[in-house]
């Protein structure tokens, strides 16, 4: 039971806790340190802001982070505390959530980091079994050819060999010359 005692009394001295309870210290945790305020611990990042969090650069005193204005359609890099263009601001970064604490003027916002998104305007690639493209050669192209496959790629090739070595002596002959 000595070391039951013991356990308890260091703990309890450690802790910084003897003589009150824990229902007496509200807001305050064993460590000693405040609680943090209820507006920083429910920072909620804003959603649809004519700014937005890009990404993050670097690391340590170099870190660097990529703030867009999507009215300007202009991006910056900017270090903790750099005054940007329209006098942008990165304030805080909370690397866990994802989020940035960023001023413009009088306004501060926390922006959270936004999801890569691909946008269209890039035809597909054609596959073994996709679009044909209208070129001969690529369209015999297979991902795993077997030998009659293979055996029509290479009889495409000879005959666009054969089609433009013709077009090139017709040129030629046109011409009235040739090569010699």
């Amino acid at each position: 039971m000595p070391s039951l005692r013991f356990t308890s009394l260091v703990l309890t001295s450690l802790l910084g806790l003897a003589g009150t309870s824990s229902a007496q210290m509200p807001g305050r945790n064993p460590f000693n340190r405040a609680a943090p305020p209820a507006a920083e611990a429910a920072a909620v990042p804003v959603e649809n802001a004519e700014i937005q969090f890009c990404g993050t650069f670097g690391d340590g005193d170099a870190k660097r982070f990529n703030v867009y204005n999507v009215t300007k359609q202009r991006s910056v890099w900017l270090k903790l505390g750099e005054v940007g263009p329209d006098e942008l601001v990165v304030e805080s970064y909370d690397a866990d959530e994802g989020l940035v604490q960023v001023r413009q003027g009088a306004q501060s916002l926390t922006l959270g980091l936004q999801a890569a998104r691909v946008a269209g305007g890039a035809r597909p690639l054609a596959t073994a079994s996709g679009p044909a493209t209208g070129n001969r050669i690529v369209d015999t192209v297979k991902v795993n050819p077997t030998p009659a496959d293979e055996r029509r790629r290479l009889e495409a090739v000879a005959a666009e060999v054969r089609r433009r070595r013709e077009m090139r002596q017709a040129a030629a002959a046109k011409s009235g010359g040739g090569r010699r």
